[in-house]
C-alpha cells in the first residue's frame, strides 16, 4: 500500500478538497480568536488544522504534505494581495463572489484580513512563487491562466488543476484583477 495519495481518483481529490475546505473554516474561527495574528501565528493554524483533519480521517503523510502546501499557498498568496493592492477577496478570486459558497468566501476573508498583519515578514519567508499552481495541487476558487497559452480557466470551488486542456501545459498563475483599474 503506497502512502501517496492518488491523485487520479476523484474520490481521493474529493477527499483532500472537503479537508482543504474544513481546514480553512478550523483556521479561520482560530484565528478570530487568537490574540496576536503573526506568520508564524497562521503557519501554526495551517499546521493544527491540518493534523485535526488527518486525526479525523487517516490521511497519508504525503496528503497532510500537501494539504499543509496547498492551504500555505493560498493564504499567503491571499494575504500578500490584500496587503500590496488593499483590494478584497473578489479582485484576488477574479471571479463573482456569489459563485462561491458563503462559508468558503467568509473563511477566506477572514484570514486575509489577519494576514495583513505580518506582510513584511510573510514577503521574506516565500521560498517559491506563490503564484505557481502545478498540474494535481488542490486550489481554491479563481481564475488561472496557463503560462504557456494563456488559457484562462475558472475555478468555482476547492479542486485539484488539471492539465490545460489546449495545450497540455501543466503550470498555472492565479489571476488576480484590481476592479476599476485603468490598463
Amino acid at each position: 500500500m503506497s502512502d501517496q495519495p492518488n491523485e487520479n481518483r476523484p474520490d481521493s481529490n474529493d477527499k483532500l478538497a472537503r479537508h482543504y475546505d474544513s481546514a480553512l473554516t478550523r483556521i479561520e474561527k482560530r484565528l478570530a480568536e487568537a490574540e496576536h495574528n503573526t506568520l508564524d501565528t497562521l503557519q501554526k493554524e495551517i499546521r493544527e488544522a491540518v493534523e485535526f483533519e488527518q486525526d479525523l480521517e487517516r490521511l497519508t503523510k504525503d496528503e497532510v504534505a500537501l494539504l499543509t502546501t496547498w492551504l500555505n499557498r493560498d493564504l499567503q498568496d491571499l494575504g500578500r494581495f490584500v496587503s500590496s493592492t488593499g483590494r478584497g477577496l473578489g479582485e484576488w478570486l477574479n471571479i463573482d463572489l456569489s459563485a462561491l459558497e458563503i462559508s468558503l468566501a467568509r473563511a477566506l476573508q477572514s484570514v486575509a484580513d489577519k494576514t495583513r498583519i505580518d506582510q513584511l515578514e510573510l514577503e521574506q519567508k516565500l521560498e517559491s512563487d506563490p503564484g505557481t499552481y502545478i498540474e494535481g495541487e488542490l486550489a481554491t476558487a479563481g481564475t488561472f491562466s496557463c503560462t504557456e497559452c494563456d488559457k484562462m480557466v475558472v475555478v468555482t470551488h476547492t479542486r485539484p488543476i488539471e492539465r490545460c486542456h489546449r495545450c497540455d501545459n501543466h503550470i498555472f498563475h492565479r489571476v488576480s484583477q484590481v476592479h476599476g483599474a485603468k490598463e
